[in-house]
């Protein structure tokens, strides 16, 4: 076992969570030889009548529902585990995606459920997604719900950015991939609105510009321990970045994007939160070397 025990944490929110990502989460505390700790947080902030005896029939029926959906979930773990990690529960209150970020930080994994839901509730569910992906002290895998493995041995997808900063964002993906023996596709994409392309190009044209991308790819990962021509498949398109993300979420088992820096922590932009909200498959959000 690591040295925290429950390494692995699951957040199961007021309607339970599904197979998948208990599926994933079983799968991952057995590769990385931890426990599942899962948690559901009681939102501290939610507006309750002022009457005591009312507040108190409230709080009992918040932590009602919590024990409820924590019980299912645990259950279900176990039967996945069959002995082979410890698994435990956790009731917490305070605000949802700073507690699930604070409890998170101290394990190596983060695993939450995305839900598609209407525009209000979709908001609230990817705030605390996305705050808990920015500021967890640990790498964040959101599982769209419903998700199920695929019985083919989909690709490991890791978005590029950035093509010279490849070797910043590509070898965490590289060894995620090998240490669940899939493939590795590293994808870069890149678009400008047609009015611009003129300007922009001018003399050089575009397949001049994805093969010089591609190679600006290639010369960065040679300063790091991923080999371009045999670790790799390397896809450069000309294709808005998040469409061609989301896209290739229909055909992978887990795409790997990377968290920037900044001074007041990690910081997801309107790509990644883009991509959280319609990806098909698993999104692993991890820190940029």
């Amino acid at each position: 076992m690591s040295a925290n025990e429950y390494g692995v944490l699951v957040a199961v929110g007021a309607d339970g969570i599904g197979d998948g990502a208990l599926d994933l989460a079983a799968a991952e505390a057995v590769r990385r030889e931890t426990g599942v700790e899962l948690v559901h947080v009681v939102h501290s902030l939610v507006v309750v009548p002022s009457e005591p005896g009312q507040l108190e029939a409230v709080d009992r029926a918040l932590t009602r529902v919590g024990r409820t959906v924590l019980t299912d979930a645990a259950e279900r773990m176990r039967q996945r585990l069959d002995g082979r990690c410890p698994v435990s529960s956790q009731l917490l209150t305070g605000r949802v995606a700073a507690t699930l970020a604070d409890r998170g930080s101290h394990g190596s994994l983060v695993v939450l459920e995305r839900r598609d839901v209407g525009l209000v509730e979709r908001l609230l569910t990817m705030s605390v997604s996305t705050a808990v992906a920015a500021h967890a002290h640990a790498p964040v895998l959101v599982v769209p719900h419903g998700w199920t493995p695929s019985a083919d041995p989909l690709p490991v997808t890791v978005g590029v950015d950035h093509a010279p900063d490849a070797a910043g964002q590509v070898p965490v993906a590289a060894a995620y991939a090998r240490a669940v023996g899939r493939p590795l596709v590293v994808l870069h994409a890149a678009w400008i609105a047609e009015p611009y392309q003129d300007m922009v190009f001018m003399d050089y044209t575009r397949r001049s510009w994805l093969h010089d991308a591609g190679e600006q790819i290639r010369t960065s990962l040679a300063t790091s321990d991923v080999d371009p021509d045999h670790d790799l498949a390397l896809e450069v398109r000309w294709e808005r970045p998040a469409e061609a993300l989301v896209e290739a979420s229909r055909s992978s088992s887990v795409l790997v994007l990377s968290r920037r820096a900044g001074e007041h922590g990690t910081r997801l932009g309107s790509l990644t939160r883009t991509v959280l909200q319609h990806a098909a498959c698993p999104v692993l959000l991890v820190d940029r070397g």
